[in-house]
């Protein structure tokens, strides 16, 4: 599992509790003015943690605190956004604030508390959102072989949102003709000075270099960021470029012991949270089964299709049916969550908030599943993908989910390049999988649904060719 220092929702709690203290403070300092005294709150102290406990929930289900929040147009929508979990906010103050109604928050003191912290959460917020534009991330890489500097290339291309590339560092070759050329590696102390970098990043089979690494090892005791391209990627992007992937990535990722997370604290957590939304769940499950017998009456109301779980295990999953009786009669075919004439009328609805997938829930209670996790596979597509795609079969590790990193980040796929990118997602979360990771991909899961689904993909390289010339060979 993940430490506590170096896990990736780190940099969201540390966002979440600058909202927290900005929300509180304002109270303090309201109550302060309303009656001269800083503390003396105690009536208000539930409601108030109650609503700033809502502020950040609905801010993290809303997206504000994640990298999709920077690729919106304008801070507008951010903002508009931002006064909408505000307002969510307020509602709960004062519904759990007038659950005595002898102490009920005044209104005097409510106006002065949202006077105080909504310029200062909008404050915040427009410097998280513009922070990778006003103070980015310093970068150099370290390029010399032909591999190297096609990277590079590809990097000044399409650099990720709060990296700015400075340069190239080459090894043992100058490059006096190359403007972007900042010198030998030899010389990176003064580099570093010179240019303000605040990082190197390198390819990692530069790792196998000892005369490098050493002068990596160097700048890392003097307290000097080094590291190779795919953990800034992580760091960044949050998945991990599948042509970047090497075994030595892939077993570094499993160095710590796993055993406590994925066979008990998991277990638990998975089974609790089928039990709890099996019972919330049951009106929409019904409002399914309906769906489907007003509009395939034909066939049954439930669909099973085997799936492969973990180590390569098979299972039968369990779904409402969105499709007509006779939708592969002529075999397999990738589904696709909109336009699918296979999908009856109600069908595509269904798909389209997930409804179809609640009686998965009870491949989680069966121990087939887990709640967050890559979902699985038909086995009539995994050995086309896994000839396809590297390390595909890497996310058979651990238990497939419900729900996971790759569906809460990247629509519905119906091709290998789909596929690929997902993959990238997985084995992200393959490597960072952990309690708090689980709950937040839950809370994302809550605003996929509610928005009907992902709209569209990240802007992200094309995948090469060879992908889709492998799954379409014999």
């Amino acid at each position: 599992m993940q430490s506590v220092i170096t896990g990736p929702w780190l940099k969201i709690v540390i966002r979440a509790g600058r909202d927290v203290v900005i929300f509180v403070g304002a109270y303090l300092l309201a109550n302060y003015a309303r009656f001269s005294v800083l503390w003396r709150i105690d009536d208000y102290v539930l409601a108030i943690a109650a609503g700033a406990v809502s502020l950040v929930s609905v801010i993290y289900i809303m997206g504000l605190y994640s990298v999709e929040s920077h690729r919106r147009s304008s801070f507008r929508t951010h903002a508009i956004l931002l006064a909408f979990a505000f307002v969510l906010a307020l509602v709960v103050i004062t519904l759990v604030g007038y659950l005595k109604f002898d102490l009920r928050i005044g209104r005097g003191f409510m106006a002065l508390g949202c006077l105080f912290s909504l310029p200062l959460l909008l404050l915040n917020h427009w410097l998280l959102y513009h922070k990778h534009r006003l103070a980015p991330e310093r970068v150099a890489f370290v390029a010399e072989t032909d591999a190297e500097m096609q990277e590079y290339l590809r990097m000044r291309e399409m650099c990720p949102p709060g990296v700015h590339l400075v340069g190239r560092i080459s090894i043992e070759h100058d490059g006096d003709s190359d403007n972007e050329h900042l010198g030998r590696l030899r010389n990176t102390r003064k580099l570093i000075r010179k240019h303000r970098l605040d990082r190197i990043v390198f390819l990692e089979q530069r790792m196998e270099d000892e005369n490098v690494l050493q002068e990596f090892r160097m700048l890392r005791y003097l307290g000097f960021q080094c590291s190779s391209l795919i953990s800034l990627c992580e760091k960044h992007l949050h998945y991990v470029p599948l042509h970047l992937v090497t075994m030595h990535w892939l077993l570094s990722s499993e160095l710590s012991s796993r055993d406590l997370y994925f066979s008990k604290l998991k277990r638990f957590f998975d089974v609790i949270t089928s039990l709890i939304l099996l019972v919330l769940l049951a009106p929409f499950l019904l409002l399914g089964m309906g769906m489907v017998r007003f509009f395939s009456p034909e066939g049954p109301v439930f669909f099973r299709q085997e799936r492969v779980g973990r180590f390569g295990r098979r299972f039968q999953i369990y779904k409402l049916r969105s499709m007509r009786t006779d939708a592969e009669k002529g075999g397999a075919v990738w589904s696709s969550v909109s336009k699918d004439p296979r999908v009856f009328p109600g069908g595509a609805f269904m798909r389209k908030y997930r409804i179809d997938e609640i009686p998965q829930l009870l491949n989680v209670l069966r121990g087939e599943m887990s709640f967050v996790g890559p979902r699985p596979e038909r086995p009539e597509f995994i050995s086309k993908l896994a000839r396809a795609l590297p390390y595909y079969q890497e996310r058979h590790m651990i238990q497939p989910g419900l729900t996971g990193w790759a569906q809460v980040c990247y629509p519905y796929g119906s091709s290998v390049e789909d596929s690929a990118r997902k993959l990238e997602y997985d084995l992200y979360y393959l490597k960072h999988a952990g309690v708090v990771f689980d709950f937040l991909i839950l809370l994302d899961t809550i605003r996929v649904v509610l928005g009907g689904g992902l709209k569209q993909a990240a802007a992200k390289p094309a995948v090469a060719p060879a992908f889709s010339d492998a799954v379409n060979a014999p």
